[in-house]
């Protein structure tokens, strides 16, 4: 289960929580923030204090006993205190306790629930449209269950499932109502929603709640989901051409690998209307982008030791296919020095606290020959971008590895400003090794579709063979974009690979959720 954190400050003040805290209490960051304990636990505010003075004077690093915080009849949270490094917050680390069970059960072969669902779902639908606002269906599948299943057995798929839900009712209001249907499918109801775009951002947010690998008798499982929505009366003027709208929604997430979050648009031919299409149809400002990580983890360490920056525009990564989406940002003169500026500005802070973990080794950020091109990039770098040294050796410039045949002195310009670099695409160029010695890389790293190729392409796997004998003489850690399965993993390990990154171990995190998940690998 995801763990809610929150930072208590001496005399008991809220001084931080994350977003699934406050979720969970059914109150925004801003309601919590800044406020006395007892002005949000009036009944358990005397307990709190007492434990943290006690701790304090007893110089006790952990409290053992937990502190049990009533949420509703049915949920409450079982809390533990941790003294910070610092000594003057105190960590709390909060788990939820269902009484009555984590959601509904139901079944959409079952003649009996479907009636029941649909006049419910009208029925919502109807006073949505009385209040003017919307009612949002998301539908959500666990892929490869039957995978689990026949893997794992039947209870562990379940419990699989029991800890999806208990993660997804952290992310809800408590107006909104989770079911179960199928073994695999997930059904989310989101009341009160004022428009689209509201219903997305619920969506990605209960997708990056799955993003923490589940653990099932000592084993790590890595979860991939396909998420579709639809809303009512804004798509769909009655529950069943609601629950018919959502399916197709998650259809298309399916068939596009289950990558992210798909919305239903009713007006192209029932097909659905994917983010990426969304995030084109509104006029692109840099307030509507934001930055994400991927982890990358360390092999030996099993830890997340580096991050892959990723530009997120409307919640859309822009990478691969949807690279396209940050053209307009480079568009007109001076376009991609002011996209660089807000980039580096939006990873200060984060990369400032990230940089407090002894064993995080650094950001990754691909920049691409579009820029590293341009006339001026490293008087730009240089003089316009105003890192502390101290964080430019926590931040690995990502570049084509052909990059090092036309731009090599912009490579050694780059090393030379205080960052590191990382070179990708080796299977496109590889460098020579006196190059490569000079050069002195922190990262080679074998791309996606090299990795996806090893395992049926014998000429793929004899490069990348290379590839790593390479890395391994030249003492550079290598690392590997794209591991979606167990099986890559152990086949990567053998080959050397240090570094391993993919939806095997985890999708986008925000900078909030990557400190948080440093944190209890730390604990």
């Amino acid at each position: 289960m995801a763990k809610l954190l929150a930072w208590l400050q001496s005399p008991g003040l809220y001084a931080r929580v994350n977003d699934a805290f406050a979720h969970m209490l059914s109150r925004t960051r801003d309601e919590i923030e800044g406020k006395a304990v007892a002005d949000i636990h009036p009944d358990q505010a005397a307990e709190i204090l007492s434990m943290m003075e006690r701790g304090a004077e007893e110089g006790l690093g952990e409290l053992s006993e937990p502190i049990i915080l009533p949420v509703t009849p049915a949920v409450s949270l079982s809390c533990r205190l941790i003294c910070t490094p610092q000594g003057d917050h105190w960590l709390m680390v909060a788990e939820p306790i269902y009484q009555t069970g984590h959601y509904s059960l139901g079944d959409l072969n079952d003649t009996e629930q479907v009636p029941r669902l649909k006049t419910s779902l009208d029925y919502v639908i109807s006073q949505a449209r009385l209040d003017n606002e919307h009612i949002a269906l998301v539908k959500l599948s666990v892929e490869r269950f039957n995978w689990l299943q026949e893997t794992l057995g039947e209870q562990a798929a379940e419990q699989v499932m029991s800890d999806v839900a208990e993660r997804i009712q952290v992310g809800l209001r408590r107006y909104d109502t989770l079911y179960r249907i199928r073994n695999d499918r997930l059904l989310i109801q989101l009341r009160h929603v004022g428009c689209a775009e509201e219903a997305l951002r619920v969506a990605n947010r209960l997708n990056e709640l799955l993003a923490y690998a589940v653990r099932v008798d000592r084993r790590e499982i890595h979860l991939s989901t396909a998420v579709g929505i639809a809303l009512a009366p804004l798509q769909a003027n009655d529950a069943g051409e609601l629950m018919g709208a959502v399916s197709q929604a998650l259809k298309t997430a399916q068939r596009s690998q289950g990558a992210g979050v798909r919305l239903y648009d009713p007006t192209r031919q029932r097909k659905a209307l994917t983010v990426d299409d969304f995030a084109r149809l509104i006029k692109p400002d840099y307030e509507q982008m934001a930055i994400g990580f991927r982890p990358v983890y360390g092999v030996s360490s099993h830890r997340i030791e580096v991050a892959q920056l990723t530009p997120l525009f409307k919640g859309v990564p822009c990478l691969g296919s949807n690279e396209s989406l940050l053209a307009p940002f480079f568009e007109g003169e001076g376009g991609w020095q002011t996209y660089l500026t807000w980039l580096f500005g939006q990873l200060e802070l984060p990369l400032a606290r990230l940089a407090q973990h002894t064993k995080f080794q650094g950001v990754v950020i691909t920049l691409g020959a579009e820029i590293v091109e341009l006339p001026g990039f490293i008087e730009f770098m240089a003089q316009r971008i105003h890192l502390p040294k101290s964080l430019r050796t926590h931040v690995i410039i990502e570049f084509d590895a052909i990059e090092t045949r036309d731009h090599e002195g912009v490579l050694f310009d780059i090393e030379a400003l205080g960052y590191r670099i990382a070179l990708n695409r080796l299977s496109d160029y590889l460098p020579p090794i006196q190059q490569l010695k000079e050069l002195e890389p922190s990262l080679l790293k074998l791309d996606a579709e090299l990795v996806e190729d090893m395992v049926s392409n014998l000429a793929r796997r004899r490069q990348l063979e290379k590839i790593a004998d390479i890395a391994a003489d030249l003492d550079i850690p290598l690392g590997a974009e794209g591991v979606q399965s167990a099986g890559l993993r152990m086949q990567l390990t053998h080959q050397g690979v240090s570094y391993m990154q993919g939806d095997y171990f985890g999708r986008l995190l925000s900078s909030e959720m990557l400190q948080e998940q440093l944190i209890l690998e730390n604990m």
